[in-house]
């Protein structure tokens, strides 16, 4: 077993009795009831039961149980006012734990008199005592008899103890000690030589703070000890030791559960435990709608930036506009590609854009300035889409010519892989994933490390755009005979299918949304936005605002908002609920007058990309050239 050299620090709760808050997941498992030592008063009555803690007789004759405890000096009655199916040990020991967690000692005192239950029997107190205090030999010689029972569960704990104590004889400079403890009894605990070989390194450490940075590692003053305390918990009985923190990891679970059940979650939970979480109906209300005008032709791509505050969006009409989230006026234009701007993608900063073209180009801006800061050349043909690699300071792009290219951010190649022709191309969040849409039937998916092809998904029809969600479990295929399907990559099976929206001549690309990427959203040719549940499927909204194809969709989840573009010119705003974030007043400035002489770029028929038209073979791009 190995324990990581740095963990999250649990935060100090300010408790008065010296006893800290931990944070912790704690364990699922629950008790039976029948822990030794834990009351403080004798257990037989013939009113009162075990487990559920019922009585077996109400001499009230009431509705309330009375129940009564022997052994007391002064028996009082207490009128319980339901009968639960939990028992009442295990529920007074966690109230016991949250009370003592958050300060309240008196109260604690208080519930362990009156309860007769105490939070644990004293060899456990003891125990934790000790590991509190850095008594080392003492803890280790408790460890055979807490109640760890399996061999190898002793010897993971054995090795957290002893790698503790390495530590600390480290931070006090006592080396001969602490190789002493490494050589003769951790490398006898683990054939992790790697772990091992790390921890040897730390004796090259001519500091104790150069100590703490290099191992992660806070001394045994900051909350070490409260961490190998978490950690030698998940080896000992949850009946004998609670679970850190259990109260409050069950009040998380059970909102957990009622999100993961929630078909529209759009709303974060906000922590409130008087009410089940709901997020409010309808999502996406009509009468919220936002409109935004300020291309002069069709727009084909929206995108947030990860901040939040910005709104990106291209256009046929070879520009780029950068909106406000604050009040949806423009901030920037940016201008500079001779011919349509298919798509866009946000440095993970939000400070610099890249844009792609019809003009075979990529352009790197400025965010703050609106400035062109660089022109990407190395593509013969459209450039169909572009992504940021992360926090690299690298953009990956695909296009028309069989190219998938990576650069860096002075416009220089960095690495080139011949591919099919890309419609589109995602990338996982953690930057392990291409996947890549060609002309035809398939997904191809890459080790995006090391470019090397890992396995295809095949689809019935040519795919016309991709998302991926964001843990990359999911990916969403758009079809040009009007079907979206959603694959599981982990068994790289289909397992949805979303159905509602017209398709059939344009590029429209789909988008994940709402929390945690549990809604699916994809744009019409009739002008709708269509919404559903990603996990059942069923439609939640059907969106009405737009005249012409609706091409691309993008959702923030700061602002709870979708985004959708439109070949009327338009970008829509749909906030998710009634006070969103994004659901700010509508800007005077983000609907500047239009020229009466404005006019498409291309003919209907082909936008907004050519890579939608019957006849596959002609070569045709985005380009006005085409």
């Amino acid at each position: 077993m190995t324990l990581p050299l740095s963990a999250s620090a649990p935060h100090a709760s300010g408790s008065s009795n010296g006893s800290p808050h931990m944070e912790g997941n704690g364990a699922s498992s629950s008790t039976n009831g029948n822990v030794v030592g834990m009351s403080l008063r004798s257990a037989t009555s013939a009113t009162t039961t075990g487990g559920g803690g019922k009585s077996s007789e109400n001499p009230s004759g009431g509705d309330s149980q009375l129940w009564r405890y022997p052994g007391l000096k002064k028996e009082a009655p207490r009128h319980c006012l339901r009968q639960s199916q939990f028992g009442e040990e295990q529920v007074v020991r966690l109230m016991l734990q949250e009370l003592r967690d958050r300060g309240f000692t008196d109260s604690y005192k208080l519930l362990q008199s009156e309860s007769g239950f105490t939070l644990e029997d004293e060899p456990i107190a003891r125990f934790r005592s000790n590991i509190l205090s850095g008594k080392w030999s003492e803890v280790e010689g408790a460890l055979s008899s807490i109640g760890i029972d399996a061999h190898e569960h002793v010897t993971a704990a054995q090795f957290i103890v002893k790698r503790q104590q390495f530590l600390e004889q480290l931070e006090a400079r006592q080396l001969k000690q602490a190789l002493m403890i490494l050589q003769n009894e951790l490398s006898m605990l683990t054939d992790d030589v790697t772990q091992l070989h790390r921890l040897s390194s730390l004796l090259m450490c001519p500091t104790s703070a150069d100590l703490r940075t290099a191992a992660e590692w806070d001394g045994s003053e900051g909350r070490s000890r409260l961490l190998v305390l978490e950690a030698l918990q998940k080896y000992i009985s949850p009946g004998k030791m609670v679970p850190v923190h259990r109260m409050e990891t069950l009040f998380a679970q059970a909102m957990a559960s009622q999100c993961s059940s929630c078909d529209q979650h759009v709303r974060a939970v906000d922590d409130n435990l008087y009410a089940d979480h709901a997020c409010p109906l309808p999502v996406f209300p009509k009468d919220l709608r936002i409109v935004l005008k300020g291309h002069k032709d069709e727009v084909w791509y929206v995108a947030f930036s990860p901040d939040g505050r910005y709104l990106g969006s291209t256009s046929c009409d070879k520009t780029c506009i950068v909106w406000s989230t604050r009040d949806y006026s423009i901030v920037h234009r940016l201008e500079g590609h001779e011919f349509e701007v298919a798509c866009l993608a946000w440095s993970p900063d939000s400070k610099q854009i890249v844009s792609a073209s019809s003009d075979r180009t990529l352009r790197l801006w400025d965010v703050n300035t609106g400035e062109s800061l660089r022109v990407f050349s190395g593509h013969d043909e459209t450039v169909t889409a572009c992504k940021w690699l992360g926090d690299t300071g690298k953009i990956i792009s695909g296009g028309m010519d069989r190219k998938v290219i990576i650069w860096n951010r002075d416009g220089e190649i960095v690495k080139q892989v011949a591919t099919p022709r890309v419609h589109d191309l995602v990338i996982s969040s953690d930057c392990s994933l291409l996947l890549v849409a060609d002309d035809q039937n398939s997904v191809h998916v890459y080790d995006l490390t090391t470019l090397t092809f890992l396995y295809t998904l095949e689809e019935a029809s040519v795919i016309m755009s991709l998302a991926l969600s964001s843990d990359a479990r999911y990916c969403l295929t758009v079809l040009k005979t009007g079907g979206m399907n959603m694959w599981d990559l982990s068994s790289r099976t289909r397992v949805r299918e979303f159905k509602g929206h017209v398709q059939g001549k344009y590029v429209i690309r789909c988008a994940f949304a709402g929390l945690d990427d549990r809604l699916v959203a994809l744009g019409s040719e009739d002008g709708s936005l269509f919404v559903w549940s990603r996990d059942t499927g069923r439609r939640l909204a059907h969106l009405e605002g737009h005249n012409s194809t609706v091409n691309a969709c993008a959702w923030s989840s700061r602002m709870a908002v979708l985004a959708s573009a439109s070949d009327d010119n338009s970008i829509c705003i749909w906030p998710a609920y009634q006070g969103a974030p994004g659901n700010v007043k509508k800007a005077k400035s983000m609907s500047p007058p239009l020229s009466s002489a404005s006019s498409p770029a291309h003919s209907p028929s082909l936008a907004p990309s050519s890579l939608a038209t019957d006849n596959m073979d002609d070569d045709r791009s985005m380009s006005s050239e085409s």
